[in-house]
């Protein structure tokens, strides 16, 4: 394929977000196989070595409504089960967490990052309508909706894309909206309060909730809720015949509940390092500020040889948080006859720390944010992939994908204390993911 035909690449470089603002009768027949435009799915296989597993089945309508004009439905379905840290510091002795409001208790063993085990389930579905607007102006807009045990999120989108420079340049605008409702089991606990350590009677439990509740602010069964806003700009251009360009600025804001509920603290002993007694509040829960604000700056270059493809991207991001990140990802596209194609892909990762990121708290300083979330550390990832693509014929295509992750950070920061310099206080996650999916063209 040779770039005389720029749009269909800068679509396929394009974000593409947006939100359908309405539907008529007329489109009733959305599902009808002789006016669909394409039809795609895929089962994402996820899991991370001794934690979380997750199973993903995705399928995706799109239809063409007039000239130009497409409608896209899109339905997710996670299933997630596993365990996850839940941010206590390992220590030399065994430990012993409360769930929620004091329900099912768990123990460490000695030496071990505390996990804690979990399963839900989450389904999704989106809306795309994309319409040409005028001469080499089109419009995106989408809005989609999802919902867990106890999160849901509704959000809006809506981008503009303009061809200018006899369509050899793309400039696009975009801005989404999200409204979340964090609805934690147990109830919303009360930032850096001790962990509940004790299994409660239901009313003390009930009593429990409401007390949290009226501490932090919580809604009806102590639910929170958090908005957001996002913004990009972007150009996106024609260098060369075999060569495409995009270069894109971004910017978020996020503000209201943005704890996550079921991390926890260790307090340590400034001398020793051992975590206090659960009696002596051993383990707070954590606290995030209220706002954040996320810049990114995004890079990508599409290089067409006679018969393969090069995809190279860098991405810079930073955000309020003392969170910066680099993203560099780099993907060949290996063509093997007329219907077969392999995909390497390398991808690398670095972050540091947020500002309020601590693996313990020391007794008597607590701070006025902490996370021991290891998310929010300073660490690097390597992912490497590949990916096989079989053609059946000119309108549908099989497709095979695997990628392995590797992810570390600093198991032994200078900031421990005592009993802590021998305990790994990062550990590595290893993680791979098997993607199988179909498409076909109508």
């Amino acid at each position: 394929m040779q770039l005389t035909a720029p749009r269909r690449l800068r679509d396929s470089l394009t974000v593409a977000t947006c939100s359908l603002l309405s539907l008529d009768a007329a489109h009733a027949d959305f599902f009808d196989a002789k006016s669909l435009r394409n039809v795609d799915s895929a089962v994402l296989v996820y899991t991370e070595q001794d934690r979380v597993t997750v199973i993903e089945p995705v399928v995706q309508f799109k239809k063409e409504l007039g000239d130009g004009e497409f409608l896209t439905v899109k339905f997710v379905y996670d299933a997630m089960s596993g365990a996850t840290p839940n941010g206590a510091t390992p220590t030399n002795t065994v430990q012993t967490f409360s769930g929620p409001s004091g329900q099912n208790s768990y123990t460490t063993a000695a030496h071990k990052l505390p996990l804690v085990s979990f399963e839900d389930t989450r389904v999704a579905v989106s809306l795309d309508w994309e319409l040409p607007m005028s001469r080499g102006l089109r419009g995106q807009y989408n809005v989609n909706f999802s919902r867990e045990t106890d999160y849901t999120s509704l959000g809006a989108s809506a981008s503009f894309l303009w061809d200018v420079n006899n369509e050899l340049t793309t400039l696009t605008a975009g801005i989404a909206a999200n409204l979340d409702q964090v609805s934690p089991t147990g109830g919303v606990p009360v930032g850096l309060s001790a962990l509940s350590t004790t299994v409660a009677p239901e009313n003390d439990r009930r009593v429990e909730r409401e007390e949290a509740e009226g501490s932090e602010g919580g809604g009806d069964g102590g639910s929170k809720t958090k908005t957001g806003y996002d913004l990009l700009v972007g150009v996106t251009q024609v260098l060369t015949r075999r060569t495409l360009m995009q270069l894109n600025y971004s910017y978020g804001k996020s503000s209201g509940y943005l704890t996550d509920p079921y991390k926890i603290v260790s307090v340590i002993n400034g001398t020793t390092g051992e975590t206090l007694p659960v009696n002596s509040g051993g383990y707070l829960h954590e606290k995030r500020p209220d706002t954040r604000t996320r810049n990114a700056l995004y890079w990508k270059t599409v290089y067409h040889l006679p018969e393969d493809v090069v995809h190279v991207s860098y991405r810079y991001y930073w955000d309020n948080w003392g969170i910066q990140s680099n993203t560099v990802d780099l993907t060949y596209r290996l063509q093997l006859g007329a219907h077969d194609s392999l995909e390497p892909h390398y991808r690398y990762y670095t972050q540091t720390a947020a500002d309020f990121f601590t693996n313990s708290i020391v007794d008597g300083n607590t701070p006025n944010y902490a996370s021991a979330d290891l998310r929010l550390a300073a660490l690097h990832s390597n992912t490497v992939g590949l990916r096989y693509a079989h053609a059946l014929d000119s309108s549908s295509e099989l497709g095979l994908g695997v990628d392995y992750m590797h992810q570390t950070g600093d198991a032994h920061p200078a900031s421990a204390i005592g009993v802590q310099k021998n305990e790994a206080l990062f550990t590595d996650l290893k993680t791979m993911s098997v993607t199988a999916d179909f498409s076909m063209k109508f």
